[in-house]
């Protein structure tokens, strides 16, 4: 096969229109070499084009044509019963020896100018077999025990992002790929991260951050929020409790031009409207039941918070906690509520504030060490009560 135009788009061009391949060993050869040259023909016939609008049309056509190809040779290779792979071996080895040469071109076109590729594009058929296949094996792993307060959440998440890689007849865009990728490797790194330090960034403000704007998960989320308003007594616990979750969702940086779903509002701006909508409504009901007003019944929000101290550190503490409601000695049955208590009402032995997440990956995390420190706790305990008080 010998290419005869300076054009890197032609041969290629050629290759679809005609669709047969020589299964020759100096054809396949051929068209590596053509393939190699193409790579930096691609690059100087770029650079070559002055305008940007116009050097964007040139890659995305470029890219959407080795896309064509790889799809057509995909389906051709697919199609072929186990008798034709038996029957020529040699002519399925040249085939899929180009299908490669042509995936290679796509990763390079997509590593070199990806900020010019079309986000919408679907990805070739193959990759996104890959793909999708990488990114459930990665949710799959990273799946919390039951026990975890986050084990439903992430469940809901874990079902959303299947069910679209799996209902998507049209394909998966490159642009989703790339949300996906990084919203995965996100996760991982801050189940890392959290393990390693005490201030944690959890499920939720990842789900912010990535405008992760579905339904199911919204509505959760929100049910959540509500929930933990419920539980305050007071109109005017219930107004501090809702204006802890709006600032903690308004200081969520969210990645800019990343959406689960591109025709939703931002997750964030949804939570935050609903959640101001909610304290009108009880300033409202408060505002009916009080002379004074509303100003002066809520100054009780800047008063100090009673806490006990100890010489025990957080992990410690997540420790005892958890052995306590592992030995029954405390009764209550959610240890969400639990932890949130205890990280209101104590301070460890460095931390005037401790964070209820970072004493939840505590409680779930117990090392050796720390085993062994509290067990000496329990043993002073012991020594104190065989003693008269």
């Amino acid at each position: 096969m010998e290419n005869k135009s300076n054009n890197p788009i032609d041969f290629l061009m050629n290759l679809l229109s005609t669709g047969e391949i020589n299964e020759s060993e100096q054809y396949c050869k051929q068209v590596q070499q053509d393939a190699e040259k193409l790579k930096p023909g691609l690059i100087y016939q770029f650079y070559s084009i002055e305008e940007e609008t116009k050097q964007k049309s040139f890659i995305r056509n470029f890219h959407a044509q080795l896309i064509a190809i790889s799809d057509k040779l995909f389906d051709t290779i697919a199609k072929k019963t186990k008798e034709d792979r038996e029957k020529n071996q040699n002519l399925l080895i040249a085939q899929q020896s180009v299908f490669c040469i042509i995936e290679d071109l796509l990763v390079f076109t997509w590593d070199k100018f990806s900020v010019y590729c079309d986000k919408d594009q679907k990805m070739q058929k193959g990759a996104q077999i890959i793909f999708i296949g990488k990114i459930s094996e990665t949710l799959e792993r990273l799946s919390l025990p039951e026990n975890d307060p986050d084990h439903i959440l992430y469940e809901k998440v874990k079902i959303l992002v299947q069910n679209r890689l799996n209902e998507d007849e049209s394909g998966v865009s490159f642009g989703f790929m790339v949300y996906l990728d990084e919203f995965v490797k996100e996760i991982e790194r801050v189940r890392s991260s959290n393990q390693e330090n005490s201030f944690l960034i959890t499920l939720k403000e990842v789900l912010i951050i990535f405008n992760f704007n579905t339904f199911p998960v919204v509505h959760y989320l929100i049910s959540m929020i509500y929930e933990d308003a419920r539980k305050a007594e007071s109109i005017k616990d219930k107004i501090e409790c809702l204006s802890h979750w709006l600032k903690d969702i308004n200081q969520v940086p969210v990645k800019p031009n990343y959406a689960f779903d591109i025709w939703h509002d931002t997750m964030g701006q949804f939570l935050s409207n609903v959640i101001r909508e909610e304290i009108k409504f009880y300033e409202k009901s408060l505002s009916l039941f009080s002379e004074a007003g509303y100003q002066a019944e809520m100054s009780y929000i800047h008063n100090t918070i009673f806490k006990f101290e100890t010489e025990m550190s957080v992990t410690q503490i997540a420790c005892l906690a958890r052995l306590f409601m592992e030995s029954e000695v405390i009764k209550n049955n959610n240890i969400r509520e639990l932890l949130n208590f205890l990280a209101k009402h104590i301070r460890s032995k460095k931390q005037d504030n401790i964070s209820a997440e970072s004493l939840r990956m505590k409680y779930y995390n117990i090392e050796e060490t720390t085993r062994e420190e509290v067990h000496k706790i329990i043993s002073r305990l012991l020594t104190n009560i065989s003693h008269p008080m």
